[in-house]
């Protein structure tokens, strides 16, 4: 495996002349060994390892049941918890450390902004990742030792789970960088959480007041294509949820009186793209705001 510095060799010159690849790798192995000190990693892999076990017997009625009736269960449930984690993790970033006067200290040393703001989104999205690994990994394990062929879907669904960490912990440090209180930040990805849950609540509203004869039976179980795409474009949780059924070749789900299918032009491959949109766009957006705000 080639070194740090001999990738930093391969970029080109024109780019090592604007970010300091060194200045990116410092920051986020500070930001990787705090966490690791304040035991962040040890206690989400513990969560994670505990969830997916804990599921894995329920739904298997005593016994370890398969991967992908594991991870249907435990959907929703990792929808919730994994975003709330990015924002507590991200939303103090900027902010906090603005507050406190150390992000001064850090900016009087030849450090670019953007260097800051990437060596912290590696930092704290490499924690997120390995507790993800260690603790869906682990559980796995256990899983796999009694039926393998859902290895490929599963290991799928730990890689979806980690880019939908680091969606909401891009959104949660972009917050951070454009408002100029932590509390501010706090309760704006907060409120960013809440609206990707109760998006899908209300476009079914929306299409049972504008559609006339209607009924919620029927939507129920015959869901409107169109809803199913806007809310997996609008909505990472519903993403998430949706590609994670895609990576088991899953494309339709009922239960609890819901049925739907996924629509055909909604593919694993253009997800990922959705995905890196929903990435890039708030560290583009935090990187412009962090440029212009006077620390």
């Amino acid at each position: 495996m080639r070194s740090w510095n001999s990738l930093v060799k391969i970029v080109p010159l024109e780019v090592r002349c604007v970010v300091n690849f060194n200045n990116i790798k410092t920051i986020a192995k500070k930001e990787f060994m705090d966490n690791l000190r304040n035991k962040w990693i040890i206690v989400l892999t513990l969560i994670f390892i505990l969830l997916t076990l804990a599921m894995s017997f329920v739904q298997g009625g005593g016994g370890m049941s398969s991967a992908d009736i594991t991870v249907i269960g435990i959907l929703a449930i990792a929808s919730m918890l994994v975003p709330i984690i990015a924002i507590m993790l991200g939303y103090n970033t900027i902010t906090g450390e603005a507050e406190s006067g150390s992000l001064l200290v850090v900016l009087s040393n030849p450090i670019d902004r953007f260097e800051v703001l990437i060596g912290k989104f590696v930092g704290l999205g490499s924690v997120l990742s390995t507790s993800i690994v260690l603790g869906f990994g682990l559980a796995g394990i256990v899983i796999m030792a009694e039926d393998s062929s859902s290895a490929v879907g599963y290991g799928i669904f730990m890689v979806l789970t980690i880019l939908l960490g680091l969606i909401y912990l891009s959104l949660s440090m972009c917050f951070s960088a454009l408002l100029k209180r932590s509390v501010a930040s706090l309760g704006a990805g907060i409120g960013l959480f809440f609206w990707g849950m109760i998006i899908g609540t209300i476009l079914m509203g929306v299409y049972l007041a504008t559609t006339p004869g209607s009924s919620l039976e029927s939507m129920m179980t015959n869901m409107p294509d169109w809803i199913i795409t806007v809310m997996v474009l609008i909505s990472p949780a519903d993403m998430y949820q949706t590609s994670a059924m895609l990576g088991f070749d899953m494309t339709s789900l009922g239960a609890s009186g819901i049925s739907f299918s996924i629509p055909g032009h909604i593919t694993l491959a253009r997800l990922m793209i959705v995905y890196a949109v929903w990435i890039i766009v708030p560290l583009v957006i935090g990187f412009y705001s962090l440029k212009k705000r006077d620390i």
